[in-house]
């Protein structure tokens, strides 16, 4: 935050600085000017030193209003400028992101895969590549647990004969709370999406 004012106010005193002309030649005007009152304290005295600033004050005190009104005025209105700025660049990135292509899965490899994960099915069944970290299409990563938990997809369940309650009790267990790293096999996949009509590229045998 305090980084972001910093940037607002060095902003808005640039801008400043353009509307009224301010340089380096202007600058050394005004140490001159300086200079030059402090020489008239140095040669003829106090008054004539009061003579020169008060002169020098009055010509000067329009020129500091004005640098000080417009001032204000930059400072309310760069956040707005920089906020449409950001949002400018935030629409330009998503808009390369839109238009970015990834290259689709190699197939083949994938049609040496038994089993699979559902995390990693969603990403296949709309035609990315599964990636680690990322997110899966949360659409069809929902639709698989679900149809895992309704029974329309067969899964895999880990079976650990040390743990009580039978065989029976953990699948059912593992099939009502059924998440992306259930594992299904590639045929209980074809099966499903033969019976709801889907004909994902990931599951063709050719």
């Amino acid at each position: 935050m305090d980084h972001y004012w910093r940037r607002v106010f060095k902003t808005a005193w640039d801008d400043t600085k353009h509307s009224l002309g301010w340089n380096q030649k202007t600058v050394a005007a005004a140490l001159i000017t300086i200079v030059g009152v402090l020489a008239a304290l140095l040669h003829f005295g106090v008054a004539a030193m009061i003579t020169s600033a008060t002169g020098v004050f009055w010509t000067a005190l329009p020129f500091a209003i004005a640098g000080l009104v417009i001032f204000a005025w930059n400072f309310f209105s760069t956040p707005p400028r920089l906020d449409a700025n950001l949002r400018a660049k935030i629409s330009e990135l998503e808009a390369a992101l839109a238009n970015f292509k990834k290259p689709p899965p190699d197939y083949r490899a994938w049609r040496h895969v038994d089993k699979l994960t559902l995390r990693q099915a969603a990403f296949l069944w709309c035609d990315l590549e599964p990636i680690t970290p990322g997110w899966p299409p949360q659409g069809w990563l929902t639709a698989l647990i679900a149809a895992v938990k309704k029974g329309e997809l067969e899964f895999v369940p880990k079976i650990d004969p040390y743990q009580p309650g039978g065989e029976d009790r953990q699948r059912i267990n593992q099939m009502e709370n059924a998440s992306g790293g259930t594992l299904v096999t590639r045929s209980a996949l074809q099966q499903f999406a033969k019976k709801h009509g889907y004909d994902p590229a990931f599951l063709r045998d050719t």
